[in-house]
């Protein structure tokens, strides 16, 4: 196996942001570290049942893939859109007069926004398939890799939810810009993910 190029990979591949790292991140600069903690443990859950799910059936997804590609990142666009939405424009509550933070998302959301999230579960398969499979076919091995995925992509969440507790802190009056900046960024991933781009250009 060349593991100089998997832990390579899998370094820039988990740590770089996509759509819930970003939300996620989002979420703990609005309500600090721990506010954010319950996202985050949900869309740890989702990355380890997702990791685990790619290693136990990543030949049969692999063929199975191309089929319903196009329809899974249409979803997962529309996903995307959402998540921009929520970022750019979060809905205030009303308090005394004047209005207060939103309601911070909670374990069962992140569980279940880890399922739509296309990077994630691409990040699996092509990491598995390209790296582990060509080696060993040992389901031991195979769902160890999985495992390892995972915390690796944890380990992604916990830092840039880490960084968005700190620029809480550092710049807590930017607030609005980085609500925009960062639905922004999402929105380009929704593009990216749609593969409208390929259509464009040819």
């Amino acid at each position: 196996m060349e593991w100089t190029a998997f832990l390579t990979y899998v370094l820039i591949a988990s740590h770089t942001p996509g759509p819930n790292i970003i939300f996620a991140m989002n979420t703990s600069r609005i309500h600090g570290f721990a506010g954010a903690l319950p996202l985050v443990s949900g869309m740890i859950s989702g990355l380890v049942i997702i990791m685990t799910g790619c290693a136990a059936f990543n030949l049969l997804l692999v063929e199975f893939l191309p089929a319903v590609l196009p329809w899974f990142r249409a979803a997962g666009a529309c996903y995307i859109l959402w998540l921009a939405w929520k970022v750019a424009f979060p809905t205030l509550r009303k308090g005394r007069g004047e209005e207060i933070l939103p309601e911070a998302p909670g374990f069962r959301q992140g569980f279940v926004l880890q399922f739509l999230n296309p990077k994630v579960i691409l990040f699996g398969l092509t990491a598995l398939s390209a790296f582990v499979i060509p080696w060993t076919s040992s389901k031991a091995w195979l769902f160890g890799s999985g495992l390892f995925l995972a915390l690796a992509c944890s380990s992604g969440v916990t830092l840039w939810t880490a960084l968005g507790a700190a620029q809480k802190r550092i710049m807590p009056g930017q607030g609005r810009t980085v609500d925009l900046v960062m639905g922004a960024l999402l929105a380009w991933c929704a593009f990216s993910v749609s593969g409208l781009g390929d259509i464009l250009l040819k």
